[in-house]
């Protein structure tokens, strides 16, 4: 089993913003079809210190409180197979 590439991170009791977990080397591309779906990063993507499956520092994208955590997911999904594509 490969491990994950983009991990949906949901609001916690601790955390009132969703964030997404994403291998550096897709940071850039994740974060620009996030904006053409008409989603930003509530705060600026920061490394998370730790290495994604690419070798790479993984990087943490805030979103907005109260976006919906299934749309999220859905769009993970999305990018995924257009990035394979």
């Amino acid at each position: 089993m490969q491990p994950e590439r983009i991990i949906l991170i949901p609001p916690t009791h601790e955390q009132s913003t969703p964030s997404f977990h994403v291998e550096g080397s897709l940071a850039k591309s994740f974060l620009e079809f996030l904006k053409s779906k008409s989603i930003t990063a509530w705060q600026p993507p920061e490394s998370l210190g730790k290495r994604g499956p690419d070798h790479r520092p993984v990087v943490q994208i805030e979103i907005e409180a109260g976006t919906s955590p299934n749309m999220l997911e859905g769009l993970i999904g999305e990018f995924l197979e257009k990035e394979e594509a």
